[in-house]
Formats: structure tokens, C-alpha cells, sequence
């Protein structure tokens, strides 16, 4: 079986025209804060890598989805990340927090549209599947 990672995001899925159904907490109303979801979850897309699914965990089998809570303070400076719930993997679980981590470093600026003039947290699902290779004709 082949590894992959993704990002499940509603209001990015919704935007970008993805199939995915997990949702991210934010209000349907708040259009900054939906470009912001928009905009972090692009990130986070963009700098995935097949490392971010650790072999041991794909030996294992293991799948699921870790939710994230993401803050940032009001000038857009990431704060602080930690898992809001957890895979039931511990090797994903902790996957995850290296990959959040990675991509949204404590001090680094959070994009553009994520600059709000207040601080904010969001919760976001990292989801992880094996899914079969495809067959090669």
C-alpha cells in the first residue's frame, strides 16, 4: 500500500473544490477567518512530504485523523500548537505534532490572510490513510 498524507479541511475543501468532509471549527460567516483557514490549510498542503507519515506507522497500518488546535496572536505570529484530539495512534499523534511543528513554527508569521489584527485558534484535521498503489498497466 502507498502512504498518503492530507490536509481535511471544509472551508478549503469547499474553496478549492477538493471532496474532502472533515471540517475545520470556524464560523460560516466570518469570511477573514474563512480565507485564513483557506490560507493555512494551503500551507500546510504544500509543505506535506511522504516523511510526514512515518514508516513505523504505515508498517503498523496505521490510519486516522489527529485534530490540531492552531493559535495565533493578533499579529499573526503562531503561538502555539497541540493535539486537540487524538488518531488513537500514538505514532501518528506524534507525527502530527512534528509536522504542525514544522510547518506553522512558534514565532513564525502565519499568511497574509491570517493577519487579522486580533488573535484567534482554529482547529484543524491531519488525516492520514493508506491507500493501494495503483496498478500499473
Amino acid at each position: 500500500m502507498q502512504a498518503r498524507l492530507a490536509l481535511a479541511l471544509a472551508a478549503a475543501a469547499l474553496a478549492l473544490g477538493l471532496p474532502w468532509r472533515a471540517q475545520a471549527q470556524t464560523p460560516r460567516d466570518d469570511e477573514p477567518m474563512s480565507a485564513c483557514v483557506s490560507a493555512l490549510a494551503s500551507l500546510m498542503r504544500s509543505r506535506l512530504t511522504p516523511a510526514d507519515y512515518p514508516e513505523a506507522a504505515r508498517n503498523a497500518n496505521a490510519q486516522g485523523t489527529v485534530w490540531f488546535l492552531l493559535s495565533c496572536d493578533f499579529q499573526g505570529t503562531f503561538e502555539g500548537s497541540w493535539v486537540e484530539r487524538s488518531s488513537g495512534s500514538e505514532l501518528l499523534d506524534q507525527a502530527a505534532v512534528r509536522t504542525v511543528e514544522r510547518v506553522f513554527p512558534l514565532g513564525a508569521s502565519a499568511p497574509a490572510e491570517c493577519r487579522l489584527g486580533h488573535g484567534f485558534s482554529v482547529t484543524l484535521p491531519l488525516e492520514y490513510r493508506l491507500v493501494p498503489a495503483a496498478s500499473k498497466r
